[in-house]
């Protein structure tokens, strides 16, 4: 008898690993669709520049900035919560290498990278009109898009979606397209602000980096009584899979 209940029950056992190698266990035999991406965030505003409050003409300018590829809470910035002294460093001088040396930890620097050299450029620099800045990377389902980068003449506004960018939808399907909408203009709360394109201690007129009232607000959409471009007058922002 015992004999014949230890034959069954091995039976059973292996009728269970058949079974699971083909439909409980199928998911280890589904791995997440990846795909290669690339974005490009193109300065489309008038090269004859905007008007700032005294009617002086200023180019808009976009300065280097720092992606990141996450598939958990990772956040670059949160609205409502001050802002570090990394992201400080992106919005009031735009320089993105205290963010991307505090992200390396948490996403590795497979899935983070700089962009600070315009296409066709041979050197860093700003965004100027009629520029474009291009990245690459490769990103499986579930994961999102951070994306960061100055307002170049303010003193510590900065470009950003509110949340990261889902780059697969619930069917797997790659992104594609324009995403200019989802990048609003945030205020860091770090400096106090001046003048968009006149203020003395923007960027190309101030004397040296992390200069200015200081401001202690945490980071929110901006609301100061000066006027800006809608975002969508001055960068047009694509992402396109392969």
């Amino acid at each position: 008898m015992f004999k014949q209940k230890f034959i069954a029950t091995v039976a059973m056992l292996a009728a269970f690993v058949l079974n699971a190698g083909t439909t409980g266990f199928a998911f280890a035999g589904n791995p997440k669709r990846s795909a290669k991406f690339t974005v490009r965030i193109e300065n489309i505003s008038n090269k004859g520049g905007l008007s700032g409050a005294d009617g002086t003409k200023y180019p808009f300018a976009l300065s280097p900035g720092l992606f990141v590829i996450s598939s958990g809470k990772t956040e670059v910035f949160r609205a409502g919560k001050k802002a570090g002294p990394e992201l400080e460093s992106q919005a009031e001088d735009g320089d993105p290498s205290l963010l991307a040396k505090k992200f390396a930890p948490k996403v590795g620097s497979i899935n983070q990278g700089i962009f600070n050299t315009p296409v066709g450029a041979s050197m860093p620099g700003p965004l100027l009109p009629g520029n474009s800045f291009e990245f690459s990377f490769n990103a499986t389902e579930r994961q999102r898009l951070d994306l960061v980068a100055m307002f170049g003449q303010s003193n510590d506004l900065f470009y950003g979606p509110e949340k990261g960018i889902e780059l697969f939808d619930a069917d797997g399907k790659p992104l594609s397209g324009d995403i200019t909408g989802k990048f609003l203009l945030w205020d860091a709360g770090t400096e106090v602000n001046q003048a968009p394109g006149i203020g003395p201690d923007q960027a190309p007129r101030q004397k040296a980096k992390n200069v200015g009232p200081p401001e202690d607000a945490p980071v929110a959409l901006v609301k100061d009584g000066f006027t800006y471009p809608n975002t969508a007058d001055v960068l047009r922002i694509t992402i396109t899979a392969q």
